[in-house]
């Protein structure tokens, strides 16, 4: 079957539709979970960073060991399939559960935040794991995986619209109290659950080969323990190169969401509706940005694209640093359209780049280690989620945020700058941290070539 046909395309459409509920949940715990502690539980910030922190280094065991069971998993329903259906359920459970905890007295109420992230976060696991595993069986040729990754990303900006656009609307409309965050945690998570069974579904008819290795056999079962594997896969010179890029650039966009609702809040003075606005503005601007970011790179390259849309991505949300009161209206706009096709074009680069270095591992090493590689990918997708809040909390803690649930609290100048700070300036350098290890980054479409013309002639001398 040739990739391009239509009930193909529809399959990758469904399969791709997965990344709506993910993209979804991650967007709307990464804008409000730091907000929601401090504002409704009562936590202190940095308290509640580093609750959002310990939840994420739990991820450090569950990631690596879900992509080794998703590895060996062999299943009547497919490989990696029946955890789309579990995940997607647990996850959208979770979510559901985290916004609708209790806003107890005393330390009991941290403790009740830490068991729901952490519930959350391997629930999370469960799914996305074994999702970002399959790509490379989908999409086999080196243009196939950007327009699959393509179709991905359109839905990630869907998501990324429903979750942090959707999110600030849905809290507002119920005057930004304890029922705003129950209602956005029920809803959300039904349409997590949703989406996920749509990508589940999308995927029987897609033919899913049997990996092989280089003399044409199947690949042999894992044998290492999958902590160790996670430490073999790293030593993939280009998918560690893309894993450090993806840390940096997932680290923007955690810092940004965490320090926006804080930002609108009390340095633009700005109601719940416009911070949606303002994402939906973002998510919409990506999302029609696709089209133009898959025909920039055939015509440049993944590399080069993707160098520039990082430098484009600090410049955008270093401009928040000069923000000042009374600034034309239009700036505002420009800002989000700016900064939302510049973030949905790296996502992009990202993503079409990691099965590239997939199918390098197998000609490498000659047994499929996709599911260990999804893992780690998926763990720093989480770290990055965690520094986010950690520095955020951190920041603001240490230049005096006051928290709780007075709406006519007044923030002393210091805390104010420190939220100036961490929409602007915190941003822009971990996108520019990025830069160095993406130039350091090797594999292009004839270096995969190459590999795999080192495996068929390895296989023929061997057999």
């Amino acid at each position: 079957m040739t990739e391009a046909t239509p009930k193909r395309t529809a399959n990758e459409l469904m399969w791709a539709s997965g990344s709506l509920a993910t993209g979804l949940l991650f967007n709307a715990m990464a804008l409000y979970s730091l907000f929601f502690m401090t504002t409704i539980l009562g936590i202190g910030a940095f308290t509640a960073g580093l609750l959002i922190f310990v939840s994420k280094l739990f991820d450090g065991i569950t990631d690596p060991a879900m992509g080794a069971i998703s590895d060996r998993t062999r299943h009547r329903l497919g490989p990696r399939r029946p955890y789309l259906v579990w995940g997607a359920i647990l996850m959208g459970a979770s979510f559901a559960l985290f916004f609708n905890l209790p806003a107890v007295e005393g330390t009991a109420v941290v403790w009740l935040a830490l068991a729901a992230l952490m519930i959350y976060s391997a629930s999370y696991t469960v799914f996305t794991v074994p999702y970002l595993a399959m790509p490379p069986d989908i999409a086999t040729s080196y243009d196939g995986r950007t327009r699959v990754m393509s179709f991905r990303v359109f839905f990630l900006m869907v998501g990324v619209l429903a979750g942090s656009a959707g999110a600030p609307v849905i809290v507002g409309a119920l005057g930004g109290g304890v029922e705003g965050f129950r209602v956005l945690g029920v809803g959300l998570g039904l349409l997590a659950i949703t989406m996920g069974l749509i990508a589940f579904f999308g995927t029987r008819p897609l033919p899913f080969p049997k990996a092989l290795d280089a003399r044409g056999e199947p690949f042999s079962k894992l044998a290492l323990s999958p902590f160790v594997d996670m430490v073999a896969v790293l030593r993939n010179q280009p998918f560690l190169q893309l894993t450090l890029v993806k840390l940096c650039q997932l680290a923007v966009l955690a810092v940004a969401l965490a320090c926006t609702p804080y930002f609108f809040t009390f340095v633009l003075q700005r109601s719940p509706a416009d911070i949606g606005i303002y994402l939906a503005v973002f998510g919409l601007s990506g999302i029609a940005s696709l089209v133009l970011w898959r025909a920039v790179i055939a015509r440049f390259g993944k590399k080069q694209t993707y160098m520039a849309l990082l430098v484009a991505y600090a410049a955008g949300m270093g401009s928040w640093l000069f923000w000042q009161p009374g600034e034309a209206e239009i700036f505002f706009y420009a800002r989000a359209v700016f900064i939302g096709m510049a973030s949905t074009g790296t996502v992009l680069c990202a993503l079409a780049l990691l099965p590239d270095t997939m199918e390098y591992d197998r000609l490498s090493c000659g047994r499929s280690r996709d599911g260990i590689m999804s893992g780690v990918f998926t763990l720093v997708e989480k770290l990055a989620g965690a520094i986010g809040p950690l520095v955020i909390g951190a920041l603001l803690s240490a230049m005096g945020l006051i928290t709780g649930r007075d709406p006519d609290i007044i923030q002393p100048e210091g805390a104010l700058f420190a939220v100036k700070l961490g929409m602007s300036v915190v941003p822009a350098v971990f996108c520019l941290a990025a830069i160095p290890f993406l130039m350091a980054y090797r594999l292009d479409e004839k270096g995969l070539q190459d590999a795999r013309l080192q495996a068929q002639t390895a296989g023929a001398t061997t057999s």
